[in-house]
């Protein structure tokens, strides 16, 4: 068993404090000559512009030649309408003298400029290309137009002519509007007139003249002459030969007369139109001062200076040669604007060739590496890194560091970091990329380093690589993170292995910790770690705001731990556990020094022994008194060069484990790193009693049987008991095991010990490879003669098991039965639902005495099942009698099922048992059979549709007049009942059935007419007791003759009149 722990190499205390107030200072940090007796101050000889040139913003060190570059890149000049910015490099010697410029001078103002283009327009020149043409004379002249720069353009054919000149002013838009003219190729004579009628006296500007053609001209003859006519007005000519015309030498040398002097900087040579756009960044550079940020590289041969700010900012490299006067920048064809190309910048050395790699932080706003290699064009490092996903901001390609893990002088890794990805719980990583012949970068979680989790701080601001601090025989990483705490600042020690760089970091060291105040700690780290101190160990140097901080290595030594014990084995002869046993623990340490340096062999470390480890209290049986019964213990010794032993006695020890670590010194001297594990688990093994021979032969008899069930029903049964039972027949069996092999599918639960001492650890399957496993421990460590364990495991969803046992002894009886194999049969539960569907029908009605008379019937079951196959079976009744009971039983079918042979009934006897159950199904009538074949995927179902038309001529068989039957149907199911059991909540489903009833016609006239009769009768006799009563009189004539014979005549007129 071992511990890991976390180490660390670099002393956390500032050896030397350099601070000043001056803007800048620990930005960049190179480590130089310990030994140097010079004056630390070094003066530059600048030209007059270099003010605020921010010199020593980028610096570096040749690790091979002990050179170092300091540049300036922020070298301001105003201009006229602009304020460019340039950058100047100066080497240092080893001798501390500083070298001459490079450049050796500034680029010029970008003055007064005329460029007048002369566009081929003959008639070999496709349409297409030809606006192509006029797009790359846009795309060409547009960053420029702020500078004082005019243009003019000129097409030729047969004839020139000219569509803008430099007075026009025109704007660039109008370039579109130009037609083609077509026609011959007379390339001197547009020449002649260009240089005669647009370029005047005006000698003050620059003049510059870009002929494009697509082929040779009609009047090659008089192309000297206007080459030297447009000589004497100064104006610098560029000749762009597009097509395959100019693969002839007489082709290439026409362009070679009508362009300046030197050729090579001023032909271009492109294979078509769509290829105008790959010379279009150097045709500006040629035209136009490079501005931007320089930073370099010292090479043996000589020097590279990346430049983020040629092309628009896309960003280009120049090599300076030792014979190198001005070099032309390298570009990328497929950068963008504003990408920053050769923001950081590393040279790998290979054994096939030398790899130039430079950082794109802002390439489409993520980031992007590029390589270049043999001068050739360059090969893109995975434009966007698998783990990126397009974060936007993550700025990938701030820093790159190359290391040489096994110090052959050939790159093994080249580290790229992304300083402000974001992740969950973090802020920036580094991507680990190997090297083959070009450059290797996976970009998964095995190649990337982090930082401390739950910490914002720019983890990979700065790399540097680090030589072998731990003395593995592999150069270490250093990992800058100046943001941590609050803007403190941390820096990472990662080491290196034989596979690269290991994932986790071995020391953090913050800082806070090295000295209180710092601000940024991290911020650069030196390239080179130099032996600062002189004591023979290399040394860190790191910036930080406004200060350099020095931190010393520590030195290695090795410490290898033995215990000894006395007596050696613990006596197994007492059978009683509860007598202590005396014993003593000899712990002897061996110190080696692995680093050279000048420091004392003497060393002061704590040890822990601690007794019976693997137990919990109070379980354990191993202290040092039986009093208290203390089971660890702590001292503290000094080592030496010399072995040095200490003698612990302790009483009853079973398992020891031992811990060695250094003792935290509050002093400033040194402190000593321990290469070794911290933890070591010596074990005292008990005595091994196996008679007068000596040779143990145990006879040992392992068995197990299912519990409760004869057979696994899976999805119903949750859990499979097993009991296994292990005996001792003989001698005395030490260290005894019972292995439960299980197969996959099957997981273990829990074990439950019924005699003896049983402890297991169980492993279930791994993905259905190896089968799970529980290794139990019996009886530890002995298990005596004649004595019995047995065990019960609760195992979830199995198949099979089988078991095998295996112990400690070196022989066995060959009465031994230490293997034992059983195999329980398996049943997968399925669960099947069939329902009968809502539209079918459910009620219908026959006349009696009518044989002739149908009604449409239809009957769906639907079948819910979850990934299984099966077989649904179908009987729909067909024929009662010899009477059928469909009107065309043969055009009865179900879509997606065969029919099989008809089914006869169970009885023949039809009659009584409709009479008695009124049940029409498959025992009383022939049933069609259907077979179905069903997989329905989860969530799915599948119907089933019986329909067709009910005939009523099997009803009159029955000799009922009235009656309600139910036609019943039934769907049952057909599996492998050998491997399945159908499992549901009801013991069957319930068969689908519609009601059939049967009634007589009833004839209601007798009783219509007697009622007709009867009501007219009736009638009849209430009239006549009406008109007896008097009901149909007069009143008012009665009561008129009432009033006439009460009151006079007159009055009554009177009144009458009234």
């Amino acid at each position: 068993v071992s511990q890991g722990v976390l180490t660390f190499n670099i002393d956390p205390v500032a050896w030397k404090h350099i601070s000043t107030p001056a803007d800048g200072f620990g930005y960049k940090v190179v480590q130089w000559n310990p030994n140097s007796t010079m004056n630390p101050l070094l003066y530059f000889t600048v030209p007059s512009q270099g003010i605020n040139m921010s010199l020593g913003l980028s610096m570096t060190k040749d690790p091979m030649s002990s050179k170092a570059m300091v540049c300036g890149p922020t070298i301001p000049r105003e201009c006229k309408t602009i304020t460019t910015y340039n950058g100047m490099c100066f080497q240092i010697e080893q001798s501390l003298s500083v070298g001459s410029a490079v450049p050796s001078s500034l680029e010029e103002c970008p003055g007064q400029t005329d460029i007048a283009f002369l566009l081929d327009g003959s008639g070999s020149v496709n349409p297409t290309d030809f606006v192509r043409m006029k797009t790359f004379v846009k795309d060409l002249i547009s960053p420029f137009l702020e500078r004082d720069t005019r243009f003019a353009l000129a097409q030729y054919s047969g004839y020139c002519q000219i569509h803008f000149k430099f007075t026009d002013n025109v704007d660039i838009s109008q370039v579109d509007k130009i037609s083609q003219q077509g026609g011959g190729t007379y390339t001197a004579a547009a020449i002649t007139k260009v240089v005669q009628e647009i370029f005047n006296s005006e000698e003050h500007r620059k003049r510059i003249l870009i002929v494009i053609t697509d082929g040779q001209s009609h009047d090659s003859p008089k192309l000297k002459n206007a080459a030297s006519e447009a000589e004497k007005k100064n104006i610098i000519r560029f000749a762009i030969g597009v097509g395959r015309a100019f693969r002839t030498s007489s082709a290439m040398e026409e362009l070679n007369t009508i362009a300046s002097s030197p050729s090579n900087k001023h032909v271009f040579q492109v294979g078509s139109f769509e290829a105008l756009n790959q010379i279009k960044d150097t045709l500006q550079s040629s035209i136009f001062p490079i501005e931007g940020m320089v930073t370099y590289l010292d090479l043996s041969e000589g020097y590279l200076l990346g430049s983020v700010g040629a092309f628009q900012w896309r960003g280009a490299y120049l090599e300076y040669k030792r014979s190198t006067i001005k070099a032309t920048p390298q570009q990328s064809q497929k950068m963008e604007p504003d990408s920053y190309m050769g923001y950081s910048m590393a040279v790998a050395r290979t054994r096939f060739r030398q790899l130039t790699i430079l950082g794109a932080p802002r390439f489409n706003h993520t980031g992007r590496v590029v390589v270049f290699y043999s001068n050739e064009k360059p090969i893109e490092a995975n434009e966007k890194p698998i783990e990126f996903s397009g974060q936007i901001g993550a700025y990938f390609g701030a820093e790159i560091c190359v290391v040489d893990l096994e110090n052959d002088f050939y790159t093994d890794l080249v580290l790229i970091s992304a300083p402000m990805f974001k992740d969950k719980d973090r802020e920036g990583l580094v991507f680990v990329c190997t090297i083959n012949t070009l450059l290797v970068c996976t970009f998964n979680a095995e190649m990337t380093l982090k930082g401390a989790a739950g910490i914002i701080g720019r983890f990979g601001t700065s790399l540097a690589p680090l030589p072998d601090l731990n003395v593995d025989g592999f150069n270490d990483l250093a990992v800058g993170a100046p943001l941590e705490n609050n803007g403190q600042g941390s820096v990472y020690i990662f080491h290196g292995s034989s596979n690269g760089i290991r994932k986790i970091y071995s020391q953090r060291i913050s800082g806070s910790d090295v000295q209180s105040g710092l601000m940024f700690f991290g911020l650069s780290i030196s390239p080179s770690s130099l032996d600062m101190s002189l004591d023979s160990l290399p040394d860190l140097a790191v910036g930080s705001k406004g200060a350099v901080i020095i931190l010393r290595s520590r030195p290695i030594v090795t410490v290898t731990t033995e215990v000894f014990f006395s007596p050696s084995k613990i006596s197994t002869k007492s059978s009683s556990c509860n007598t202590p046993h005396k014993n003593t623990a000899k712990v002897c340490f061996t110190m080696t020094k692995k680093t050279a340096e000048a420091t004392k062999g003497q060393a002061r470390v704590n040890y822990t022994l601690t007794l019976d480890v693997t137990r919990q209290a109070p379980n354990y049986r191993a202290y040092y008194n039986s009093q208290d019964k203390i089971r660890k213990k702590t001292e503290t010794v000094t080592l030496t060069n010399e072995r040095m032993c200490f003698d612990q006695p302790f009483l009853i020890m079973v398992c020891l484990a031992i811990s060695v670590c250094h003792l935290k010194d509050t002093s400033t001297s040194l402190h000593f790193f321990f290469n070794d594990k911290c933890v070591i688990f010596p074990k005292l093994g008990f005595e091994i009693n196996c008679g007068t021979d000596n040779n143990c032969v145990d006879n040992l008899k392992v068995d197990f049987n299912f519990t409760g069930s004869l057979e696994m029903k899976v999805g119903i049964d949750d859990v499979l008991n097993v009991t296994v039972s292990v005996e001792s027949l003989e001698e005395n069996s030490y260290n005894s095991r019972v292995i439960v092999t299980y197969p996959a599918g099957l997981s273990f639960r829990k074990f439950t010990t019924i005699q003896g001492r049983v402890e297991c650890n169980s492993m279930d399957s791994e993905h259905g490879v190896t089968p799970g496993q529980s290794d139990c421990v019996i009886n530890k460590p002995i298990f005596r003669s004649n004595s019995k364990v047995c065990s019960t495991h609760n195992l979830i969803i199995t198949t099979c098991s089988h078991l095998q046992n295996c112990c400690g002894n070196n022989a066995h009886s060959l009465s031994s039965e230490l293997f034992r194999e059983k195999k329980i049969g398996v049943k997968y539960s399925i669960y099947v639902l069939i329902t009968r569907h809502e539209d079918s029908t459910q009620y219908i009605k026959f006349t009696a005495g009518k044989n002739d008379l149908q009604k449409h019937v239809k009957q769906s079951f639907v079948v819910n099942i979850i990934d299984f196959n099966l077989t649904v079976i179908i009987k729909v009744p067909m024929k009662l009698g010899d009477k059928s009971i469909w009107a065309d039983q043969n055009s009865i079918q179900i879509p997606g099922c065969h029919r099989d042979k008809n089914e006869g009934p169970i009885s023949t006897d039809f009659v009584y048992k409709l009479k008695k159950d009124s049940i029409l199904d498959c025992s009383v009538a022939t049933c069609g059979v259907f077979m179905c074949n069903v997989f329905i995927r989860k969530d799915a179902h599948n119907s089933f549709n019986i329909s067709g038309n009910l005939s009523s001529g099997w009803i009159e068989q029955i000799g009922l007049e009235s009656a309600q039957f139910s036609l019943v149907s039934t769907a049952t199911l057909a599996y492998d009942r050998n491997q399945y059991i159908y499992f549901s909540s009801d013991s069957k489903n319930n068969p689908h059935f519609q009601t059939v009833e049967v009634y007589t016609e009833v004839n209601f006239t007798k009783e219509i007419i007697g009622g007709a009769v009867g009501g007219l009768f009736l009638l009849a006799l209430i009239t006549a007791g009406l008109y007896k009563a008097g009901f149909f009189k007069s009143h008012y004539k009665q009561m008129m003759n009432d009033a006439s014979g009460d009151m006079p005549g007159n009055d009554g007129e009177a009144a009458l009149a009234e």
